[in-house]
This record gives structure tokens, sequence and C-alpha cells, in this order.
């Protein structure tokens, strides 16, 4: 699903209200109709009594409309109506149809008192919504700090939390949500990891809009950031069917550089990984140290042994070889430094790069010369900083990511709470599965090893990055629905590796 600037947001309302030979104000009611009814789904009326703030834009309208469906449909509702510049046309006619009706209906000036929300309201925010031009300051900010400090109430925010700008980083106060209704298409800002305490749960109110492409070509030349999302229907689409005569050969030879003293752990996550993605065989290159570990955890791969006992010094013949994984758990050794040279020197296909590889590629730029076109970087922030350098916020990041995907021609996976994947194409996507049980020791590798079985494959790097963040996330919420995620660990996410298959089967199906 695409992901919508500010702009081009404004370009799709106005093309949809000039295509269909609507008014705005029906285009307004019909959001709002697609809100109240996901609202409705998750509060009853017997959640709690409604508060909505509505400023004078058209998410003020929005709130407007929202008090008088719901009002209509049961809720304890209770309007207030802040007033700071001339209302929009859309916002007067809501709030004159909000006021004929019989709620409590308060008007709120800059420096009036505003009562402090009783225990157990919901209040929604309709405040600014992506109107924001400027950070919040003075009392609007400090009423917004207010409603972030008050405690056993619920906060909604209608499309995005007012302070957070659409497409950039927030400056200022920032209403802090525990759950956010996007209206129509999802914006850049809810993605951004620093962003994620304000935006709460996410859910995506659809509803009809033009076709999307009418606006794409809107916004400023070379506009890097997150443009894509990634959904359970596309996903599913890019999962390879089985045909009745293949066979492991069919699926793939892997080679797994990894592992180290005490540090075999992760090359045995990883190779488990590998093969329950889906490929054939895998063979681990290995300490000489780890190799019973590695065949007593995991008999079903193969070994090749390192000629040290604690670290990989040199990696043999790579010509059989479908792809390699290389970095969970190798260490930073020279020794290890050079032996990653002389993979990269000689391996001309897509690898995947991970971990203590990425640390020695930094270490050593002259590394990332070498690096096969199309091969897939796996970095969590600090390896991304230690890589490409510190950035301000995520939306520099961002731009940094893109950038270094296309002029190297690499797919570059950034690990967060959404992780990120820019192509050579300039398309970045963002990944919408798994959850905070994800965040402990292991989960990274299990990562590694699912690229690298799909990789194996024969998929393309860019469809390989894109199904495996979204399989390896969606197997991590299946294993926490079923475990919970204090319990979870990486082996958890690996065993559910098939479940979330499955799942992806049923949609396609």
């Amino acid at each position: 699903m695409q992901i919508l600037s500010g702009q081009q947001l404004r370009a799709l309302d106005e093309m949809t209200v000039h295509e269909e030979g609507i008014t705005s104000l029906e285009l307004m009611e019909r959001a709002v109709t697609a809100f109240t009814g996901s609202f409705c789904k998750q509060f009853r009326p017997s959640s709690g009594p409604i508060l909505i703030v509505c400023g004078t834009g058209n998410n003020g309208g929005d709130g407007f409309a929202t008090a008088r469906q719901l009002h209509r449909a049961g809720y304890n509702t209770h309007v207030v109506a802040a007033e700071f510049g001339k209302r929009s046309p859309d916002n007067q006619a809501n709030f004159n149809a909000a006021k004929r009706l019989d709620f409590p209906f308060t008007l709120l000036r800059a420096g009036n008192p505003f009562p402090k929300p009783a225990p157990g309201v919901i209040l929604i925010d309709a405040l600014l919504g992506t109107g924001l031009s400027r950070p919040l300051e003075g009392y609007w900010a400090e009423l917004i700090e207010r409603w972030n400090e008050t405690e056993d109430i619920t906060r909604v925010a209608l499309d995005v939390p007012s302070g957070l700008p659409a497409d950039g980083p927030a400056t200022g106060a920032v209403f802090m949500a525990d759950h956010t209704f996007v209206l129509g298409y999802p914006k850049v800002a809810i993605f951004a990891p620093e962003n994620a305490v304000y935006v709460g749960e996410m859910s995506l109110v659809k509803f009809k809009l033009s076709s999307v492409r009418t606006v794409l070509h809107v916004g400023p030349e070379g506009d890097i950031r997150p443009n894509q999302m990634l959904t359970e229907g596309y996903v599913a689409t890019l999962v390879k069917k089985r045909g009745n005569s293949d066979h492991k050969g069919t699926f793939g030879h892997a080679l797994l550089v990894a592992g180290s003293f005490g540090k075999m752990g992760a090359a045995v996550i990883a190779a488990r990984a590998v093969l329950r993605a889906g490929a054939g065989l895998v063979t681990c290159h290995v300490p000489r140290s780890g190799y019973e570990i590695m065949q007593i955890s995991f008999p079903e791969a193969m070994c090749t042994v390192d000629a040290h006992w604690y670290q990989t010094t040199g990696v043999g013949d790579l010509s059989q070889y479908a792809t390699i994984g290389i970095g969970p758990g190798l260490g930073t050794e020279q020794l290890t430094a050079a032996a990653l040279r002389d993979v990269l020197t000689r391996y001309a296909k897509p690898l995947v790069i991970d971990a203590d590889a990425l640390n020695l590629i930094a270490q050593s730029p002259s590394l990332f010369a070498l690096i096969p076109k199309g091969s897939i970087l796996t970095p969590h922030p600090k390896e991304f900083e230690r890589l490409f350098g510190k950035t301000a916020d995520s939306f520099a990041r961002w731009r940094v990511q893109g950038e270094a995907a296309k002029r190297n021609e690499l797919v570059i996976l950034l690990k967060t709470n959404h992780t990120t994947i820019a192509t050579p194409t300039g398309k970045i996507y963002v990944n919408t599965t798994g959850n905070p049980g994800m965040g402990t020791a292991g989960t990274g590798d299990a990562l590694t090893g699912i690229l690298t079985g799909l990789l194996a494959q024969g998929y393309e790097p860019a469809t390989a990055a894109t199904l495996g963040v979204y399989l390896h996330g969606l197997a991590g919420d299946l294993a926490a629905e079923a475990l919970s995620q204090e319990f979870l660990l990486a082996e958890d996410v690996v065993n559910h590796v098939g479940a979330a298959y499955q799942e992806l089967a049923r949609v396609r199906n």
C-alpha cells in the first residue's frame, strides 16, 4: 500500500471530489463514517464517556461529524470546540450540525481553564490532524501535555496525533495516543521509531478514494522516504508455489558463515532459519570449537570447519552455493576480517550480510566496494550509524538509507519497530509485522537465516527482503499470540515460520 505525503493526501481528496462529482463535505462524511465504524468495533458505548476535542480545520470537522455519528449510535458524547483562527468551510458546516444536537458542547479559547477529563473517559483528539504547519506552543501545547499526563483515560487520535507533522520529525508538544486511527492512507511519520510513543496502536481506516496513481507525481523531485507499506495481501503474492517434482536441489544450497567461540548460538539459530524458510540444503562454516555444537544442535546442517579453533579465518570453495549468509556471531578479529574480504572478493552473487560482518565493513570501509550488487545488508540503527554516519532523526536516516541502496545497487534493511527495506530502484518499503517480544537475543540471527534461505531458493533480492522481513515479523506475532511476548525466544520465532507461511497461503487462496 502506498504511503502518501500530506501534499499527496490533499491532492487525492481534491481528485476524488472532482472525479466523483461530490462535495468535500460529502467526502468528509464518508471518511468519518468509516472511522466511526472502526471505532465502534473497538469501543462499545459501555466503554466510557466520549470527549471529542475539535480544532478549526478539517480534522476538527471530522471530529464534529464523529460526535454527531457517535451520539446517534448511543454513545455518551461531549464536544469541546477549540477556537483559534478561522474555521474551514467544512468544519463550520459540521460545527453547526453538531451544535443542533442534544449533547454537551463547550467552546474553548486560549487561556480558558480546561476541565480535567474524568477517569474512564475516551478522549478523541481532532484538534489539528495533518494541518500542523509549525510546532505547537503556548496554551495549546500545555493543554496537550496535560492530556498526556492524565491517568486513567484512553487517548484516541483521529488520523494523526495533534502536534505530529505528517512528513517530518516532531519538534514540539505531541498528543500521546493509545490508539491512532489513520484515515485513508498511511502517513510516513507514524512509522518513525521516535514517534511510536505518540502513535500507540495503529489502525488503518479505509474508505473510497480516487486511484492513488493520480497523485504520485505530486511533491518535490528526489523525495526520499518510505513510500510503500507491506500488506498481507501483497506479500502473499510473493510466495512461490512448489511443484510436485521439486526436490532439495531445486530449493538451493546456502552457505552460512557464522559463529565464534562463545557465540555459536547465533549460528545455530540462523542455520535453522535457513531451512525453515524453505532452502533445500545449508552448510555452516564454523570454527573448530563449534563443530560438535552445530552437529548436535542441528543435525540437518552440514558443516565445514575452519582451521582456527576460536574464529573464522578462511572459507574454502564457494562455487557450489546458491547464496551465502555471513555475520551472526562471527566476531571482529583481524583474521576474521581477512576471511570476510576473501569471501567478498571471490563470490559474485548476492549474499546476506549481517551483524559482525557489517561491523567489520564499518571498520574497514574498503570492504564496502567489494559487496556484490544486489546483496542484502541488515543493520540495526547502531550498525547503520557505523556504516553510514550519524543522522538527526529517522527522516534523515531514511534518506541516507535510500540513497545508499540506489547508489550501491544494494538492498538495505534498517531494523526498527517498523523495519524499512530500501531497494536499488528507489522504493522504500515499511514492514507492519512484529512485536516488542522480538526484542530478544537471536531474533536478528533468525532474520538473517530466513533471508538467506529465500535467496537460496532463487527469490530476487528485493523480493527476498520484503517477503523475509514480513514473514519473520508474522512468525513473531504468531509466536507471541501462542506464548506471550514476555516468554518469546528467537527459537520460537523460527518454529513459527511454518505457521506464517500457512497464514500467507490462506490469504492468497
